[in-house]
């Protein structure tokens, strides 16, 4: 008979229990930080203004949340935002978004409701402070902040961080999508903004060629009461590049549709790490609607341990745009 060779068996390895909590502990929440990206993320500055990124889409950059001021125009904002694709936190990075002025608290009741603006600049990893560069787009006057004439007014702002809970006062109020009774005016103005606007080669920072909106989506309960309009479309730079852009049109002011204010970002990635945002945002001018007098902010992320100051950011005061089809 025939003996049967019997083999050693190894046994199975088995990582021992200490071993296994490591590893929970070290990749799990590693890997549910990038998934989440700025998700929950709630920001406070020195004048108490608070800022919740509500949503961080990390695979294309995009992401929203709600502003919130007790000071000069009071209310609950919306944000809509870039950052790069894939954004880990433990670098610093461009951060950038736009915010529609009407408050979808309530009904809007002054000027502000007529802005857009865009905060852009850079999350701090270190001090976990965004270190933004504000820029309201006013296309009329507002007495009560001291606001007499149309115009771009930037100003340096800094965000810390702060607990999730201390926003959820202005986690809620999203308007529905308006669902019609446009007036003519509504229908003019919409058609306005809606296509190509040309950079003024005399005018120019030389960064951005082209604006292509595409898409126009009213946010309100009824054309009278809009918040703003949602827009997308997309950004043709010098280089010959497009790449897309979000952001936020306020309604044009009351009979005049030649009078409103635009407010756009996108985001230019690279496999280097030197991505970078650009912010659009602006209102158009005494020249008429065909125009919009817009002030373009580029921001990197920070290339020192120091707290960046409005210099860091690259800006342009006046790019003009013209409306060609």
């Amino acid at each position: 008979m025939k003996q049967k060779n019997v083999y050693f068996k190894k046994k199975p390895f088995v990582l021992p229990p200490f071993l296994t909590w490591l590893f929970l502990l070290f990749f799990f929440p590693n890997t549910t930080l990038k998934a989440q990206g700025l998700t929950n993320k709630c920001f406070k500055n020195t004048f108490g203004s608070l800022a919740i990124i509500t949503k961080h889409n990390t695979e294309t950059g995009d992401f929203i949340g709600n502003y919130g001021s007790t000071t000069g125009s009071a209310g609950i904002y919306t944000i809509i935002g870039k950052t790069p694709k894939y954004q880990k936190l433990n670098v610093s990075f461009p951060v950038t978004f736009t915010i529609g002025w009407g408050t979808i608290a309530s009904k809007p009741d002054d000027n502000s409701q007529y802005w857009s603006s865009t905060m852009s600049g850079s999350y701090d990893p270190n001090s976990k402070h965004l270190n933004l560069l504000n820029v309201i787009s006013a296309p009329g006057p507002f007495h009560a902040v001291s606001i007499f004439n149309p115009g771009n007014l930037p100003q340096s702002q800094t965000f810390e961080s702060v607990l999730q809970t201390d926003c959820e006062s202005i986690t809620n109020g999203t308007p529905i999508i308006t669902p019609g009774n446009k007036s003519p005016e509504d229908i003019d103005y919409e058609n306005l903004l809606k296509g190509n606007w040309t950079i003024d080669s005399k005018n120019s920072y030389g960064l951005v060629k082209n604006i292509n909106i595409i898409d126009l989506v009213p946010r309100g309960n009824t054309y009278p009461n809009l918040r703003y309009y949602e827009v997308a479309g997309n950004l043709t730079l010098s280089t010959g590049t497009e790449i897309p852009f979000k952001g936020i049109a306020s309604p044009h002011l009351k009979e005049q549709v030649n009078s409103f204010a635009i407010s756009i970002v996108g985001n230019v990635n690279s496999i280097n790490d030197d991505s970078y945002n650009i912010a659009l945002s602006g209102i158009s001018t005494e020249g008429g609607s065909n125009n919009i007098k817009m002030f373009l902010t580029k921001s990197n992320g920070m290339k020192s341990d120091n707290i960046p100051e409005i210099d860091d950011n690259q800006i342009s005061t006046e790019e003009i745009f013209i409306k060609t089809k």
